[in-house]
């Protein structure tokens, strides 16, 4: 099965948060950062599982730092979950799959 998964910087990004309705869901990571290697298999296998009512997209702070900045992100992993161009969820550092699960679905 493929993921959805975009990955996303500044030429993409503002196409992506104001296509489609649905629900966008932002991983912010970082090539270094050994907490965010790790979640790249459950993020995907959420993004996979939960493909009909979410927009999953990925953002390197390295190589879009912007985008990193104007969320305010502190720290990676961070997944922030987007409704309607707002934040509604954010889920920092490496969890279980079902805290991601719950964090979109509750959007």
């Amino acid at each position: 099965m493929t993921t959805d998964v975009t990955t996303l910087d500044a030429s993409n990004f503002d196409s992506f948060i104001n296509g489609q309705g649905r629900v966008k869901v932002l991983r912010f990571w970082a090539t270094w950062c050994r907490p965010c290697i790790a979640l790249e298999p459950t993020y995907n296998e959420v993004a996979s599982e939960l493909a009909d009512t979410a927009a999953f997209g990925e953002v390197d702070i390295d190589k879009a730092p912007e985008i990193a900045g104007a969320f305010g992100i502190r720290s990676v992993p961070t997944v922030v979950v987007m409704k309607d161009g707002q934040p509604v969820n954010v889920v920092v550092g490496l969890n279980p799959k079902a805290q991601y699960l719950q964090a979109v679905k509750a959007a």
